[in-house]
């Protein structure tokens, strides 16, 4: 079973600046496997939303073409591939979603939190929000 990526251990991976960078690279440095780090569109999306974005990094942040070009880089390490959605992501998603209580967003967490359900991932995090979700096998990175 492989990890996929919460957007915050991307940004991490990505922000040499970011406070939980070296927390980040201490978890990467202990992936060994070849296509064990799944990415999937929905972070790639974040990771180019936050990193692209002066409301979140000020004068830090990147122009889309620099954080192409850090993508491209981090797929060129072998233990990061690119899934697609897991053929039940809609049903995991639909009960994800439909458990939230009320005031809780249904926003990228739960879409990410179903799609590792549905894809028998493990989801790698720095968010201890994620325990909300029952049945999903998380990482949170200390």
């Amino acid at each position: 079973m492989g990890y996929l990526a919460d957007v915050n251990v991307l940004i991490a991976l990505l922000h040499a600046r970011h406070a939980q960078s070296e927390r980040a690279i201490a978890w990467l440095d202990r992936q060994e496997q070849p296509g064990s780090i799944c990415l999937c569109r929905v972070a790639q999306m974040g990771v180019l939303r936050i990193l692209t974005n002066p409301a979140w990094l000020g004068l830090e942040a990147q122009s889309p073409a620099a954080v192409w070009d850090a993508w491209d880089y981090l797929l060129t390490d072998e233990r990061f591939i690119r899934v697609t959605e897991p053929v039940r992501l809609d049903a995991e998603w639909r009960s994800v979603t439909r458990n939230l209580p009320a005031g809780r967003r249904a926003d990228t967490d739960s879409y990410l939190a179903a799609f590792a359900r549905a894809g028998g991932y493990r989801l790698a995090t720095f968010d201890r929000g994620f325990r909300l979700f029952q049945g999903l096998d998380a990482e949170i990175i200390d």
